[in-house]
């Protein structure tokens, strides 16, 4: 009886506790956003494209690769040439011609014929 009268005690006391902490909690407020939304348009790609080739130009194949990965992603040839190209040397990547074909296939369907070429004279084509 008396086990069952300290389960019933402690059980109540615990009820009041998650109710006073019900009672005492605050609705969320909206969060200040950290960084503002930045609408990107098409010159902001063309400039980061013109950073990607420059990198490349310049043999810094690791920045190359860092600016220009998004890029080719969303379909920047040019970009897609370079990230075939670090891929095929392995500058900046480790070689893998597996994925320097998907991405000079890529930038050749995009129009890039620079691709094209690269293809045949690496023979992976």
């Amino acid at each position: 009886m008396f086990k069952s009268f300290i389960t019933k005690s402690l059980f109540s006391l615990l009820l009041v506790m998650v109710m006073n902490s019900y009672s005492s909690a605050r609705p969320h407020v909206e969060l200040p956003i950290a960084v503002p939304q930045v609408q990107l348009n098409g010159q902001y790609y063309e400039a980061k494209q013109i950073r990607c080739l420059d990198a490349f130009s310049r043999s810094e194949f690791e920045v190359a690769y860092a600016i220009c990965t998004p890029l080719a992603k969303v379909g920047y040839k040019d970009a897609q040439l370079v990230m075939g190209l670090l891929y095929a040397f392995g500058e900046g990547v480790d070689k893998d011609l597996h994925r320097a074909k998907q991405w000079l296939n890529e930038a050749h369907k995009n129009g890039q014929s620079q691709a094209g070429l690269a293809l045949n004279e690496l023979g992976i084509n």
